[in-house]
């Protein structure tokens, strides 16, 4: 029989079945290796875990509860109205359904949903919205343009939030 350019290696084990040849000579036939136990290497992950993406991209999650922290600070010094609530509540479910449409959208190679109409949603109080809908569909986390837009946009409400409901006269 041929070689089939196979070769055995070093320290693994192997079955085999013992014939005799024509010759009278003894071989081995049917050579296989055996997997062992410590041998099976688990199968690659598609992607980081939970908790390395919670790490990778905490400081970016952790936005959304420091301005939590600012809404619990300023209503300790004054009544805030549940307006506010109204208004990021609704605007970060749009923003988050923009982002989710937009991603599909790339997809499937139809209508997208302008990134003017995304980071306008986002200036009026959906930001956190698009925050998580950047996490739970990344997308819009690549490029660089659109990023220093979004943080902008986030920065100004912040803003806007605080100077509205502490320095305005009321």
């Amino acid at each position: 029989m041929p070689k089939t350019g196979k070769q055995i290696g070093a320290g693994q084990v192997y079955t085999f079945t013992v014939e005799t040849d024509a010759s009278g000579r003894t071989r081995a036939t049917d050579v296989q290796p055996v997997v062992l136990a410590t041998d099976v290497t688990p199968s690659p992950r598609k992607g980081p875990s939970f908790w390395q993406m919670v790490l990778q991209r905490g400081p970016r999650l952790l936005v959304i509860p420091a301005f939590g922290f600012i809404v619990v600070a300023i209503g300790s010094i004054q009544p805030l109205s549940v307006n506010w609530l109204t208004i990021y509540g609704i605007a970060s479910v749009a923003c988050f359904c923009g982002y989710g449409l937009d991603k599909r959208a790339a997809a499937h190679k139809e209508w997208r949903v302008s990134e003017t109409i995304l980071l306008l949603i986002g200036l009026v109080g959906g930001w956190p919205g698009a925050i998580v809908g950047q996490e739970v569909f990344r997308h819009k986390t690549q490029k660089p343009a659109f990023r220093a837009l979004f943080w902008m946009s986030v920065a100004i409400n912040m803003a806007a939030f605080v100077q509205i409901n502490v320095f305005s006269p009321g």
